[in-house]
């Protein structure tokens, strides 16, 4: 599926992707979880016209979803839309932060409409530096809260799930060492 980015949208100022992916390209090798060393905190690129075509092909779902206001940028909400996941009727909620944004209304309705859609919700929470992220699936989990229109303990399943998450995954280290042949 071809989405195209809906026009004003921008990046504003997030960086979010220059640190999160791993990024393994003949140009440039970065470890999962940290900065880009090309990468201008709150700015962006300062190689942009010489990046790899793996950034030059990512945009967040931020910039696809029209129902996603303001407060979903990753900015403001601490969250990463993964919209490599949109072709497979699925969305990944990649959790950069704890935030009040994950008790939100809004939060927690638009995953709930996600859940009552068929559409599979994953929650990825980022590994230490150098280490692959860690995902769980919610739909079972939420199915009874999301039925009952049951906010509370919506909230207490993502609460949940994440630091399920955070004290329990074994970190597998993506094993890239850093190295850029850009700038």
């Amino acid at each position: 599926m071809a989405l195209e980015p809906i026009e004003g949208r921008d990046c504003d100022g997030c960086t979010a992707c220059c640190a999160f992916p791993p990024i393994h390209t003949e140009t440039l090798q970065k470890p999962a979880n940290t900065p880009c060393p090309h990468c201008a905190e709150g700015r962006g690129c300062k190689v942009y016209e010489a990046r790899p075509d793996v950034c030059r092909g990512f945009f967040c779902g931020w910039f696809f979803l029209a129902e996603l206001g303001p407060e979903w940028h990753p900015n403001q909400s601490g969250v990463v839309l993964r919209s490599e996941s949109f072709d497979d009727n699925a969305v990944t909620l990649l959790i950069l932060r704890l935030s009040p944004f994950l008790v939100s209304e809004e939060f927690a309705g638009m995953v709930g409409g996600w859940v009552e859609e068929g559409v599979g919700v994953e929650f990825e929470r980022l590994g230490p530096p150098g280490h692959l992220p860690a995902k769980m699936r919610m739909n079972e989990l939420l199915a009874d809260a999301v039925a009952a229109r049951n906010l509370r303990e919506m909230q207490k399943m993502f609460a949940w799930a994440l630091a399920h998450i955070d004290q329990t995954h074994a970190w597998e280290p993506d094993g890239t060492v850093l190295r850029s042949a850009l700038g």
